[in-house]
């Protein structure tokens, strides 16, 4: 969830593995999972989790990052929307690695893992031949492999026992806990809820919600490591390294998706009410609606379809957002084709009508701007069905 330049990222993999191929760590080594705020940025808004080794002794400082990706690889988004991006785990100087978040407003807070000096070179061994250019790459998934599931599963598999999280998880799902981070871009939330499926209406496990990096801090702070019996605390201690300013979002916001969709909501009422009394239709609205709604979900379809995330998977939008209103559309435009589709009004008013209580059913959760974007619709297809059925 840190945006890296891939350039920076190989240099400081290549520092390193030439620094460190050898390196023992002293008693006096600290290794501590880091864990940083939220941004307003769209690749930062869920905060981030890092590994730092410090080992004054041998002064060796180093921040290992699993979230390290960049805009400049080709097609990067479209690989990301596809499911098959790849991320990298890459190295840096903890002081570079404080600079940026310190710089960016975003708080650092650092768990001092309670480790035995076996286990801390176990660990570090193991981070720097992962952080081997033949070694350093891994499949992206928001929910199940990213920076901070990473962490979570090197702590797991590098300690000496068995390592216990007693905390028990929110009950909420994968979609909740997202969304209370995506408020703070509300037209990014929108559009993230377009996207997610079913799947993320699954309520998330204690292990499963540790995919956020608070909530990764939150289990390790009462995790316990047991060994042969006996049992004692996975953090040692943990520090407030740099405390910023919290980001707080308002409820009330004027450029929120729900309030702008709910005037234009009015405003397509007003204009189907004047149209419905004259009995004069004019089709420019419904230009607009129907590409608005076809187009996505044509894109719904596209994600069904092709994109590898699994919580895009069975996405019930596509109920209300209709591929094939894009098609109807431009044959719409034909006049004397009007009359060979215009039964097709009188369908999808019947489509629409049905999603509303079925919605309620549903296995999945929607946007509340999902509903007036349907109604919109909705107010079009039903005067133009009024119309068609009342002709003379």
């Amino acid at each position: 969830m840190k945006q890296i330049l891939l350039l920076v990222a190989i240099v400081a993999g290549l520092s390193l593995r030439s620094y460190s191929q050898n390196i023992v760590l002293s008693d006096q080594a600290e290794i501590s999972v880091m864990t940083c705020g939220v941004s307003d940025l769209i690749h930062a808004i869920y905060g981030h989790t890092a590994v730092r080794v410090n080992d004054p002794v041998k002064h060796f400082d180093v921040v290992f990052n699993f979230g390290v990706f960049s805009f400049r690889e080709p097609n990067f988004v479209y690989r990301f929307a596809k499911g098959n991006a790849n991320y990298m785990l890459a190295p840096e100087r903890y002081s570079d690695f404080y600079e940026d978040y310190g710089r960016n407003g975003r708080s650092i807070q650092e768990q001092v893992l309670n480790l035995s000096p076996e286990e801390k070179q176990q660990m570090l061994n193991f981070l720097i031949n992962n952080a081997k250019p033949e070694n350093r790459e891994y499949r992206y998934d928001f929910f199940f492999d990213n920076c901070a599931t990473r962490v979570r599963d090197l702590v797991e598999k590098q300690v000496e026992g068995q390592l216990v999280f007693p905390t028990k998880n929110e009950g909420m799902t994968f979609r909740q806990h997202v969304t209370k981070y995506q408020q703070i871009l509300p037209w990014t939330n929108f559009g993230i809820q377009l996207v997610l499926g079913s799947p993320a209406d699954q309520v998330a496990s204690a292990n499963e919600e540790m995919f956020l990096p608070q909530y990764l801090f939150k289990h390790f702070a009462g995790a316990k490591v047991e060994t042969n019996g006996e049992s004692h605390p996975l953090v040692l201690k943990t520090n407030m390294i740099y405390e910023a300013k919290e980001k707080t979002v308002s409820k009330l916001v004027i450029y929120s998706p729900e309030l702008i969709l709910f005037v234009l909501f009015l405003l397509v009422g007003l204009i189907t009410f004047k149209q419905l009394k004259s009995r004069k239709v004019n089709y420019a609205i419904d230009y607009v609606l129907l590409f608005v709604n076809g187009l996505i979900g044509v894109v719904l379809l596209w994600f069904f379809l092709y994109s590898e995330h699994p919580e895009m998977k069975a996405n019930y939008n596509q109920f209300w957002a209709i591929g094939l209103n894009l098609p109807f559309l431009f044959l719409w435009m034909i006049k004397p084709v009007r009359g060979v589709l215009r039964w097709y009004w009188v369908a999808l008013s019947v489509w629409l009508l049905l999603f509303f209580p079925l919605s309620l059913v549903l296995p999945q959760h929607f946007d509340t701007g999902f509903y007036l974007l349907t109604a919109m619709l909705l107010c079009r297809s039903l005067v133009h069905s009024r119309f068609l059925l009342t002709r003379n």
